[in-house]
C-alpha cells in the first residue's frame, strides 16, 4: 500500500505540477509552520548526507517536510559527473526508503523521470503518485476557455497550433492576452499580432496552405516565418515536417492504428490531427518532398 507521507509529483504539465507543489507546501506552513521544511535539488544534493536528512526524526515540532526536486534523475540526463553523484544520490534514497519516520513528508520532484532506474520503479511501488500530463484536445480547449472566456474558437485554435500545444507557453500567452485585450472577444486576428509561432507551428500553417494548393496564403506564410526565423531553419524543418507526414501516411496505409502511429513517430495529437485531414493529398505531397530533397541536395554539392 503506498504511504501517505512518500509522494512522487510528475508528468510533463510543469504549470499544473508545481502549482500543487506550491500548494502542498503552503498548507505544510499553515499547519506546521516552516522551520521544519528543507528543499533540495541537484545542486545541494551533493553536499547533503541524504540518508540522515531522511531519517532524523523531526525535532521540536510535529512534522517535518522534504522536498527534493531533481529526483529520480530526468531521462534527458546525460553522462557526467553530476550525473554520477546523482546516482550515488539514488542509491542513498533506495537504502533510506524504508526507515523514513511517519511524521516526515518527503515529496520528490520530476515531471521527465528516467523509468529504467531503480529508485523510479521503487517509488511507482511505495510512494503517492501525483501524476500531471499534458493536457489534450478537448480538455486543453475548455482549460483556455475557462482561463479567458471572452476568447473564440478559432482564437482557441490558433493558440493551441502557434504554441505547440505546449501548456507552459500557452499561460504565459494567456496572461499576455488577457493584458493587451480587456475588452471585446479575442480573435484570431489577435493571436496573430500578438503571439509568436515557434518554428514548427509556423511550418504546419505554412503546409497547411501548400497542400490546399494556396499560393498566396503559402507565399503570406512563408514570409511571416522568414521574419523570425532562419531560413536554414525553416527549410530544414519543412522537410522533417513533411517527412514525418509521408511516414505516418504509410503506417496508416500499413492499417496502424492511429494511436500506435502517433506513439512510434512521437507526433503531438493535435498535430497528427492536423495531418490526418490531408491524407488524400498524399501523392501531391511525395512530390512536394521529392523536389525539396533534390534542391537540398543541389545546394549541398553548389549546383
Amino acid at each position: 500500500m503506498p504511504r501517505s507521507n512518500i509522494v512522487f509529483f510528475t508528468g510533463a504539465n510543469r504549470i499544473f505540477l508545481h502549482r500543487d507543489l506550491d500548494k502542498w507546501i503552503e498548507v505544510f506552513i499553515s499547519k506546521y509552520g516552516e522551520y521544519n521544511i528543507s528543499r533540495l535539488d541537484v545542486g545541494s544534493l551533493a553536499k547533503t548526507n541524504i540518508m540522515a536528512e531522511l531519517q532524523t526524526p523531526v525535532f521540536l515540532g510535529e512534522k517535518r517536510l522534504i522536498v527534493i526536486d531533481g529526483i529520480p534523475v530526468s531521462a534527458a540526463s546525460g553522462e557526467s559527473e553530476k550525473n554520477t553523484v546523482l546516482e550515488d544520490t539514488e542509491v542513498a534514497i533506495l537504502s533510506a526508503l524504508d526507515n523514513i519516520p511517519d511524521s516526515t513528508v518527503v515529496l520528490f520532484v520530476e515531471s521527465v523521470p528516467d523509468k529504467r532506474k531503480s529508485l523510479y520503479k521503487r517509488l511507482v511501488e511505495t510512494a503517492t503518485i501525483k501524476e500531471y500530463p499534458l493536457l489534450e484536445g478537448p480538455a486543453l480547449r475548455e482549460y483556455i476557455r475557462k482561463k479567458i472566456p471572452h476568447i473564440d474558437i478559432t482564437a482557441i485554435s490558433r493558440l493551441i497550433e502557434f504554441t505547440g500545444a505546449d501548456i507552459n507557453r500557452i499561460e504565459s500567452e494567456l496572461d499576455k492576452l488577457s493584458l493587451y485585450k480587456q475588452d471585446g472577444w479575442i480573435t484570431e486576428d489577435d493571436i496573430r499580432s500578438y503571439v509568436l509561432s515557434n518554428i514548427e507551428s509556423s511550418i504546419f500553417a505554412l503546409t497547411d496552405a501548400i497542400f490546399a494548393l494556396d499560393n498566396i496564403r503559402a507565399h503570406a506564410e512563408f514570409l511571416r516565418i522568414i521574419e523570425t526565423h532562419n531560413i536554414h531553419q525553416t527549410f530544414t524543418t519543412l522537410i522533417s515536417t513533411l517527412r514525418t507526414f509521408l511516414y505516418s501516411a504509410r503506417l496508416i496505409e500499413l492499417k496502424y492504428p492511429p494511436t500506435e502511429v502517433r506513439t512510434i513517430l512521437k507526433i503531438h495529437p493535435f498535430a497528427f490531427e492536423k495531418m490526418q485531414k490531408f491524407l488524400r493529398f498524399t501523392p501531391r505531397i511525395r512530390a512536394v518532398f521529392d523536389a525539396f530533397l533534390l534542391l537540398d541536395r543541389r545546394v549541398k554539392v553548389g549546383e
